[in-house]
């Protein structure tokens, strides 16, 4: 597919910064404009997490010049089976800091901010800001709405994924473009995040959101505005269902409960 961004003049010096060895096997796809795109682009992964810890890998891997890396966790010995950036001897470090290490060893081109934090409205808000692009490795939809209503305000596209034992799905939702994430939120966004995963799941559906994110940052390819990738890795298959473009008041008025979501919206 075509590119659907304007043209624009090539930076020699910028294209004189690539190692253009190292992308050579994506270029013939994104071409050189797009890989000078993701070099000068910011990406918000939050939550590090089996789908973010691999997102921020591919993210790295692919060119992204900057990344901004969110979780207050630490690292526990049962992430090791799928959170491949960490190993036994990051047992009990932040997930920000020790991920922001080997994506530096990853990509030392790339600028690598770790915000060893909880994620709250406010943080939303800074990240919204910030970023091109955020992309959603979290594990409960609280956290979720307060980063939909942030990028919601600032027009920014936040990539959603979220993975359960051998199930997951993608969609990408920004400001005139889609409906918003609480138009597909469980009626009970508190409830527990995912605790029976296999890795091959979180590695399927991480690499979904990547090709999103980037679809979004280069122009390549067509984001997922109003549908929603449903993955069943016990057949496999993928289903790409569309979604109507709700109108967010009733979503928002079925998602109140202890804390006022319409607010969050300005709605």
């Amino acid at each position: 597919m075509e590119e659907k961004v304007a043209w624009e003049p090539l930076d020699v010096r910028a294209i004189e910064r690539l190692d253009l060895n190292v992308y050579s096997r994506q270029l013939g796809l994104l071409g050189v404009r797009g890989q000078l795109r993701l070099s000068s682009s910011k990406v918000a992964v939050v939550g590090l997490g089996g789908l973010g810890n691999l997102a921020a890998a591919y993210l790295a891997a692919s060119g992204v010049g900057r990344l901004i890396l969110v979780d207050r966790d630490v690292v526990e010995p049962s992430n090791l089976n799928r959170q491949v950036l960490y190993g036994k001897g990051d047992v009990g470090r932040y997930k920000a800091v020790a991920a922001a290490e080997r994506l530096g060893e990853l990509n030392p081109e790339a600028e690598i901010e770790p915000v060893p934090e909880a994620l709250d409205p406010a943080l939303a808000e800074d990240l919204a800001r910030e970023a091109d692009v955020i992309v959603d490795g979290l594990d409960n939809w609280m956290a979720r709405l307060w980063l939909d209503a942030a990028s919601w305000r600032r027009g920014k596209p936040l990539v959603h994924g979220a993975a359960e034992r051998m199930h997951g799905q993608v969609t990408t939702v920004e400001r005139g473009r889609s409906s918003c994430l609480a138009c597909i939120a469980p009626s009970n966004p508190e409830r527990a995040g995912c605790t029976t995963i296999i890795a091959p799941t979180v590695g399927v559906v991480s690499s979904l959101e990547v090709l999103e994110a980037i679809k979004l940052l280069t122009g390549v390819g067509e984001p997922l505005y109003n549908r929603l990738a449903v993955i069943d890795l016990t057949t496999p298959r993928i289903e790409v269902l569309r979604l109507a473009q709700m109108d967010c008041r009733a979503c928002l008025s079925r998602l109140k409960g202890g804390e006022d979501l319409a607010s969050l919206y300005g709605v």
